[in-house]
Parts: C-alpha cells; structure tokens; sequence
C-alpha cells in the first residue's frame, strides 16, 4: 500500500512538473506527449497535442494499444505527425501520467475512473473509512 501511494504521489509531482513546463513554454508551436495507462509500469495511450500559440487551444490526437509506448508504427505515426504540425518545442511526460480514461466521456463527471483503481484516490478511501 506504501509503495502504491509513493507511485501515486510520484506521478501527481511529474503531472505538476509537466504542467508547469507547459505554462512557461513561450515557443510556439508546442507539442506535448503524455502517457496514460492503468499503472505507471503500463502505458495503453499516448496522447499528443498541439498548441499552436499561447492564445490557441490545442488538438490533441490519441494512440491507443496494449504497451502502446514499444509500439514502432506509433512512434513512426507520432513523428510523421509532429513533422507535419512543424513543431518548434516537444514537452513530453516521459512516464505513465494517469488514467487513460476521459472523466465526462468514459465515466461520469466528478467520479473516479471505475476501470483503473491504481489510480483512485486511497487518502479518500481511507477518510471515508473513518
């Protein structure tokens, strides 16, 4: 249980980084990757945006696969894409970030992911439970 909470907390410090990177970026056009899976050792989406300028919204375009980030057609993909979009900068997560689902479209708002309990709240849980 320690050690599950230290993987948790140790992905929220690399989400809080990466965002932070993103904030403080002024080169443009930026392209993010970031790593999503059911635990931080397995990666099943690899999810890339585009953001054009500070005064855009990005596109964001998903891969999606069992071990997604070993996947050579992905990569090959990713590249052909981010060469086309002419990026100047790539921020990336370098790690499994958080859940692949998409909280309003894969399980209702507010709630957390019912498919992925590694990456569920336990301080809540264990609140909850007191």
């Amino acid at each position: 249980m320690a050690e599950e909470n230290n993987l948790r907390e140790n992905a929220r410090q690399r989400k809080k980084t990466f965002h932070r990177l993103v904030a403080e970026n002024e080169t443009y056009p930026l392209a993010t990757i970031t790593y999503h899976g059911p635990h931080p050792d397995q990666a099943t989406k690899i999810s890339v945006g585009i953001i054009p300028s500070s005064k855009e919204e990005p596109t964001v375009r998903n891969w999606q696969g069992e071990d997604i980030a070993e996947d050579v057609q992905a990569a090959r993909e990713i590249a052909s894409f981010l060469k086309r979009q002419e990026v100047e900068r790539v921020i990336t997560s370098e790690m499994v970030l958080s859940c692949p689902h998409v909280e309003g479209v894969d399980y209702p708002e507010g709630e957390e992911c019912p498919y992925c309990s590694f990456w569920q709240d336990s301080s809540k849980s264990q609140a909850e439970n007191h």
